[in-house]
């Protein structure tokens, strides 16, 4: 991919955390972006930057030490002070993805692997906190490579699928364009105005209806409906996807019912046996009571193992199934983009950025308000074209929300 897509990609993740002179960078990149991540950088410090920091990440380093027995590993200790910095004032963070190691969990030990992603969950919990309470800007973006292009278009070859596949990138982010930033700043306008219609609507419930799913989650009174860009609690305005096309809020976890089928293939950040494809969730009281899928059910299990919290639901997102992300009814294999192929709900944690009343709350106080506190976050996608959603409010008003295929507000 030449430089004037990776130019334009990096335009827009500064325009997402607005990024001004004298910020600080962390650039959070995986193997597969670096030569993106090198654009990123020239233009951070062509803006002023103050400093830009590179956070390698690595997935076979943690599926080496799986592998050889470990549950747990020595951090030094700068690993997690450069986390708990990287999240103070001055400071906004970029992720670069690309998730080519995507499979390289897969056949290890379930109960080796539960142990050691729960000593990771434990070094990262601060700064996992302060990003869900969006304590300062930051945002993703992911990069397509080759190990994904082949899993999107199998019947291709690897140079055409992955050419294929920034075909579908530079026509989603709108690369295409000569200003993409002007139409992500218009496009979030129309997600904020999305958004504030079902503040004003205040529903009690969400419904979703489709094949295979009847089932209502019960919207938190506490927290907001947030779409396009938000606040930070410095005051910046931010997106934290890159690209985005979801309305979302936190639900209260103690009140979701009756039983979805995904859409998609369920890809975690670390799926620790087979994708889980055709997965089911029955939820009674907010919890989940049985599941299910025709392949992948290992993942599912490691994922309950890993946070019992991950039983319970922390975001509720409606997506337009006419979003560009949905064209041609493709699986990416990657959250970002296809949680934003369809409405989907989190397992795990809530964001509590979400909460009407910002503050730093407690984990006792924030379950108190039925705001999920798991240690995971995972997207699962329950939304198509035949799938159709309805607030139910106080009132005994029902309002119909994407019916047959189409957003109606």
């Amino acid at each position: 991919m030449n430089n004037e897509y990776y130019d334009k990609i990096a335009d827009l993740m500064l325009f997402c955390v607005d990024f001004r002179e004298g910020d600080k960078l962390a650039v959070g990149v995986d193997p597969g972006c670096r030569e993106a991540v090198k654009n990123l950088a020239y233009k951070a410090y062509e803006k002023g930057a103050a400093y830009v920091s590179l956070r390698y990440r690595d997935d076979f380093l943690n599926a080496a030490a799986i592998k050889a027995g470990k549950r747990s590993i020595e951090y030094p200790r700068y690993y997690e002070e450069s986390l708990r910095e990287s999240c103070e004032p001055g400071w906004k963070s970029i992720s670069y993805m690309s998730f080519s190691e995507g499979d390289v969990y897969r056949g290890l030990p379930g109960d080796v692997s539960t142990d050691y992603f729960k000593q990771y969950q434990s070094i990262i919990s601060y700064r996992r906190k302060r990003v869900l309470s969006d304590s300062f800007p930051w945002t993703l973006t992911f990069i397509p490579v080759s190990e994904s292009a082949v899993k999107v278009f199998p019947e291709l070859d690897t140079d055409e699928a992955l050419n294929a596949y920034w075909q579908k990138v530079c026509k989603i982010m709108r690369l295409d364009l000569d200003d993409p930033v002007g139409f992500w700043r218009d496009k979030f306008e129309t997600d904020s105005k999305r958004s504030r219609y079902l503040e004003e609507l205040a529903p009690d419930f969400i419904e979703f209806k489709g094949p295979g799913t009847d089932f209502r989650v019960g919207v938190n009174k506490n927290a907001r409906w947030m779409g396009g860009m938000k606040e930070s609690a410095t005051g910046v305005l931010f997106s934290a996807n890159m690209p985005t096309d979801e309305i979302f809020t936190s639900p209260d976890f103690r009140k979701a019912d009756g039983r979805v089928a995904l859409t998609r293939p369920f890809v975690m950040h670390q799926n620790l046996g087979e994708v889980p494809e055709n997965a089911w969730f029955e939820f009674q009281n907010g919890m989940v009571t049985d599941y299910g899928a025709d392949k992948g059910i290992e993942s599912l299990d490691a994922l309950f193992a890993r946070d019992g919290r991950a039983r319970f639901l922390g975001e509720v997102a409606l997506v337009d199934p006419q979003s560009p992300f949905a064209e041609g009814g493709l699986t990416y294999y990657n959250g970002l983009y296809d949680e934003n192929a369809a409405c989907h709900l989190a397992l795990g944690a809530a964001y509590s950025g979400t909460l009407k009343t910002p503050g730093d709350y407690t984990d006792a106080q924030l379950l108190d308000m039925g705001m999920n506190t798991a240690a995971v976050h995972e997207d699962m996608m329950i939304g198509s074209s035949e799938v159709d959603v309805t607030a139910l409010c106080e009132n005994g008003k029902r309002v119909e929300l994407i019916k047959s295929g189409k957003f109606l507000i």
